[in-house]
């Protein structure tokens, strides 16, 4: 069923893929007229009319918020813009939505391969460029001083406040 099967009052879905996933389900609250996405251009001895893309504009409400899907192909059961899809059909989102789990699952599956990408392409970076090892060398170093000094602040401030107990009357 594409979009331009849709009717007012038909259900519209809505998933929202931003920082936290989440569905919307609201009703179309009304549709254009099919029209072509492009406007043929009059071009003398060419075949007019094929392949010209119908699209509508959907206007459908969510928690009583109203929100414009434009240039919406008829042609799809579904259609995605930046981070949301949306559909006329339940069916169709239940496979975008179990889509979306199975690459998070996939995803999480393949974190320790990754975690271990990332340790074993440093070492192999410092081998292929000397470069870069001596920056990752300096690196640690740098690292290693400040920590160094961190404990022998922390050993002063001890000694410190030691003789400031000696110093002060009782």
């Amino acid at each position: 069923m594409g979009f331009n099967n849709l009717g007012n009052g038909s259900p519209f879905y809505l998933l929202r893929r931003g920082e936290k996933p989440i569905l919307e389900v609201g009703v179309v609250k009304s549709k254009t007229d099919p029209r072509p996405l492009y406007q043929p251009q009059a071009v003398p001895n060419a075949f007019n009319g094929t392949n010209i893309q119908q699209v509508v504009n959907i206007v459908a409400t969510f928690n009583g918020k109203d929100e414009t899907f434009p240039d919406v192909p008829i042609s799809v059961e579904i259609a995605a813009r930046g981070n949301d899809t949306f559909t006329g059909s339940r069916e169709a989102m239940l496979s975008a939505v179990d889509s979306m789990l199975q690459a998070s699952k996939k995803a999480l599956e393949q974190v320790d391969y990754h975690k271990v990408v990332l340790k074993e392409g440093e070492r192999m970076l410092e081998t292929l460029n000397p470069r870069y090892a001596e920056e990752k060398r300096q690196a640690r170093t740098i690292k290693s001083l400040e920590e160094r000094q961190s404990e022998t602040d922390k050993k002063l401030d001890s000694i410190l406040a030691i003789l400031q107990k000696l110093d002060s009357p009782s």
